[in-house]
């Protein structure tokens, strides 16, 4: 059976914070490029293995 994976982009945090997501579940990858947006800001992603986990986060 195949899952459906979510990804969420994040803005503005620091490196170490992907960690704190996998307290609203399970977290399946997270990447934090070492560039920065074009406002100066850094972003990543983090993939939920549910999308109830990734809306707990957004919201």
């Amino acid at each position: 059976m195949e899952k459906d994976l979510i990804t969420v982009y994040i803005y503005n945090i620091w490196k170490g914070l992907w960690t704190l997501f996998r307290y609203h579940g399970e977290v399946i990858d997270a990447f934090i490029p070492a560039k920065k947006n074009k406002s100066g800001r850094r972003f990543g992603f983090v993939r939920f293995d549910k999308m109830g986990d990734a809306r707990k986060d957004i919201n």
